[in-house]
């Protein structure tokens, strides 16, 4: 892993993450090698003490830290074995405990067939009875009437919220993406002359939605707390600065707000049946010469894998995303981004470009290549860029 690893902070994209440290924390025994020796011979304890000083990390476990490490920095959990019951909740809770600048937590499951987000939540619902809940809706609500008065005094909604709503009520151009791209260029600008004010009003956006997905179909609220002109500017004023501010978040409260209304999930349970073994089958590679295959399709194969679907809908993707690059390679930003990532910009100026671009292709592409595509790809912007990036390397490569 450290080889792999040295050689990944070599790219310019990664190299300010060349100082993490990565350990590897197990029970030595007289048949394995210590873990103090591949830890270049720093103890348990003096591992856990220098993680603790890092920035970013990564720590190996095998069947240790479930109980009494209390590192609130730790944000992301890998899961390679599948756990259940009282060590399911013990070992996810690693990574709940709140401080600073962290505003969410994920755990990533690669144990077989994702059992672990059955398990989880069994976990979860057997425990629930010993578990003292701080629910409160009637407390929530007023937190939520605060909000919503905070947000209706915000400089964002007093300075576009009248001009949305001249595009909103004419039914005509309320749903023509086309409609709304001067507002979201004037959007885009205010936010990036004001990042202070643009950024708390961001966050209080961000839990109004917390809240309102938490309570609207607990306790009666007024209509006033969900109307509709109101709720989908704060979603395009939301997807604007997600798309200034880099963010590797999945989900954030606003978007699950808006796929619950229409029955999204991210991760459906079931009751617990007999797994059938998948066949083994052998991997091959690809031939020398072939056309380059976006990573990004990976990601996409991997998410529609339990769903009955063929090799279309990757077809259908690799096709969009080239109409995509085409799209860029076309625009005059796009031929100045071109050069940017032949002369080795940042990669955050390059990706904000790239941004940009995207999200001027989907204003003016909605119709044609439809939601789908959009829902999909919403969190995998860097990764399309990264996929660009490496068509015009190759392309270069080959000249």
């Amino acid at each position: 892993m450290t080889k792999h690893f040295e050689e990944l902070v070599k790219q310019p994209k990664y190299e300010k993450y060349a100082e993490a440290p990565i350990y590897i924390v197990y029970s030595d025994s007289q048949d394995e090698q210590s873990a103090k020796g591949l830890n270049g011979g720093l103890s348990e304890e003096k591992v856990l003490e220098s993680f603790a000083l890092k920035k970013n990390g990564l720590i190996i476990v095998v069947a240790k830290l479930q109980t009494g490490f209390d590192e609130r920095k730790l944000h992301t959990l890998f899961l390679d074995k599948e756990i259940k019951g009282i060590s399911a909740i013990q070992t996810i809770s690693r990574v709940n405990r709140t401080t600073k600048y962290k505003n969410d937590c994920k755990i990533i499951d690669f144990s077989y067939d994702n059992v672990n987000v059955q398990n989880i939540k069994d976990a979860f619902e057997y425990f629930s009875d010993v578990v003292v809940s701080d629910f409160d809706p009637f407390s929530d609500k007023r937190v939520l009437d605060i909000l919503l008065t905070e947000l209706k005094k915000s400089e964002i909604y007093q300075k576009f919220f009248d001009p949305f709503m001249q595009i909103y009520k004419d039914a005509h151009r309320r749903d023509d993406p086309e409609s709304y791209l001067d507002i979201e260029s004037s959007i885009e600008k205010f936010i990036d002359a004001n990042p202070k004010r643009t950024a708390d009003t961001k966050a209080k956006t961000a839990q109004y939605f917390t809240i309102l997905n938490r309570i609207e179909y607990v306790i009666d609220l007024e209509p006033k707390f969900s109307d509709p002109s109101f709720l989908f500017f704060l979603r395009k004023f939301n997807t604007i600065y997600n798309m200034m501010h880099r963010s590797n978040d999945v989900k954030d409260p606003i978007e699950v707000y808006f796929d619950n209304q229409i029955g999204i999930i991210e991760v459906e349970t079931r009751e617990t049946e007999k797994k059938k073994n998948k066949k083994l089958k052998v991997a091959t590679g690809g031939e020398e010469g072939e056309p380059y295959q976006f990573d990004i399709l990976k990601i996409i194969e991997v998410r529609n894998e339990k769903e009955a679907i063929d090799g279309s809908l990757i077809e259908d993707f690799e096709g969009k995303i080239q109409d995509l690059f085409g799209f860029v390679r076309a625009q005059e930003d796009g031929k100045r981004l071109i050069v940017k990532i032949k002369s080795h910009v940042s990669e955050d100026e390059i990706y904000d470009d790239f941004a940009k671009l995207y999200r001027r292709y989907k204003a003016l592409n909605r119709k044609k290549v439809g939601d789908y595509f959009f829902k999909e790809m919403e969190d995998l912007v860097d990764k399309l860029c990264a996929d660009f990036e490496a068509t015009v390397t190759k392309h270069k490569e080959a000249e």
